[in-house]
């Protein structure tokens, strides 16, 4: 029954070919080959014991469906092999000769396979390292990345010498793997759970809650290292979820927040406005009523649109606390000039979707020559970033980047998002045709050094 049976033909190929000479080429005290020799040994005098456990494993992540659906995505489905591969070596069990025995002892127990000293405390190591998520905060292409634990903000941060992983990678990314120590340095231990981008939130919010739920369980590290490699399978399977974007002074979820009036009294509204010294704007343009905020930064709380028709205009707000005090603000103001004839809400996504629709109906951009470009990017960025070391960053647990830089941590991971922020800015700037713009007037305004 079970050759019928897809998670029985998707276990086969777990069966890694060793050379049975690897002996005579591999260092007396190298760990090279231990993953290997562990699952060659075990397919070979403990096969249907080490298929069933492959296969139990797979079922706590798949249903045959959700198997299928990834049998489409090749690069999914040797990265999950190799992946279970580990897992069962560090955390897995198997049914061997009439018991359950946990794999990473049975391999270092007098009735394992032939390992040397190099390659008994690899396996070692991997049992006793838990799988974790951790904030690429530098990369080193084919020789290091420093690592930051994502849910313990407080964890020193990690060199790890990593040549294949690491080329792929870049500052911003969120990983999933086991560190282990192989003399006097970290290394990864193979496996490895890359996150996308619009991913990475939810992934470290459902594993930080899992890690507070199950805090004084012995079993925790198991649960979590289940979630996250559930969470990365989930990847293929699920749409990405869309972020929920902030507004930066208010800390609300951002709103689009419409207003419909139409006007009954153009010259009484037209005075009313133009009298309030916080109003800039006028009938043609349309009005914004100005904040100052306690950051320094001048910043408008709503703007009044005209509308499709002469007795028409539209108020925006992009938060609720924003359309909930300015609306009262506006309809005292306005009193009998205008009146109100609808609203109209929108999260961020819903409004995302709209663009992207009519991106699809109206694909065609004016052209801008790279040096035009290259200017307008350096004035946005120069704009968005003007008090970002003193505002506080939902990555930085909501201190401000002048705060975090007083821990050890907390400079690496501030320097972490200053090298994501150059790297998305080299690749927009390849995709544009300009020069990437420099982010040194950051790292200036902190002190530090890259």
């Amino acid at each position: 029954a079970l050759r019928n049976d897809p998670y029985f033909e998707h276990a086969k190929i777990h069966s890694i070919s060793i050379d049975s000479n690897m002996s005579n080429y591999i260092s007396p005290n190298s760990h090279e080959g231990a993953v290997q020799i562990a699952v060659q040994w075990l397919s070979s005098l403990h096969r249907k014991g080490w298929q069933n456990a492959y296969q139990n494993i797979l079922l706590e992540l798949l249903t045959k469906d959700e198997l299928s659906k990834l049998s489409n995505y090749r690069d999914a489905i040797e990265g999950l092999d190799i992946n279970l591969n580990e897992w069962l070596l560090a955390e897995g069990e198997i049914h061997a000769r009439g018991s359950i025995r946990r794999i990473n002892e049975y391999l270092l127990s007098p009735s394992g396979p032939t390992l040397n000293p190099g390659q008994r405390n690899f396996l070692h190591e991997l049992g006793q390292r838990p799988l974790r998520l951790y904030d690429v905060t530098d990369v080193i292409k084919g020789q290091q990345m420093t690592l930051c634990d994502a849910i313990n903000k407080d964890a020193e941060p990690m060199v790890v010498m990593e040549r294949s992983g690491t080329q792929n990678l870049n500052p911003g990314d969120l990983l999933g793997c086991r560190i282990v120590r192989l003399g006097d340095q970290f290394q990864m231990s193979g496996s490895g759970y890359l996150f996308a981008m619009l991913r990475s939130a939810s992934v470290v919010d459902k594993v930080k809650e899992c890690s507070e739920l199950y805090a004084n369980q012995w079993d925790a590290p198991l649960k979590l290292s289940k979630l996250i490699m559930k969470e990365w399978v989930n990847q293929w399977l699920e749409p990405a979820p869309m972020p929920t974007l902030m507004d930066r002074y208010s800390g609300e979820p951002i709103e689009l927040v419409t207003d419909y009036y139409r006007v009954l009294d153009r010259p009484a509204l037209e005075h009313a406005l133009g009298s309030q010294p916080d109003v800039e704007g006028s009938s043609k343009e349309g009005w914004a009523r100005m904040i100052h905020c306690t950051d320094d930064q001048v910043r408008s709380s709503l703007n009044i649109h005209p509308g499709k028709k002469s007795d028409q205009i539209e108020v925006f707000y992009t938060t609720q606390g924003y359309a909930n005090e300015g609306r009262e603000w506006f309809n005292a103001l306005a009193g009998l000039s205008v009146k109100f004839t609808k609203s109209i809400t929108k999260n961020a996504s819903e409004a995302l979707e709209e663009v992207q629709k009519v991106r699809a109906i109206k694909p065609t951009v004016p052209d801008i020559d790279a040096a035009t470009m290259e200017q307008m990017v350096s004035q946005m960025i120069a704009k968005t970033y003007a008090n970002w070391a003193d505002e506080p960053i939902p990555a930085l647990e909501h201190k401000t980047p002048r705060e975090a830089i007083k821990t050890s941590a907390g400079k690496e991971r501030v320097k972490g998002l200053l090298r994501s922020y150059e790297s998305h800015e080299s690749v927009q700037a390849a995709q544009q045709g300009r020069s990437p713009i420099s982010y040194d007037f950051l790292w200036q305004s902190l002190g530090l050094n890259r």
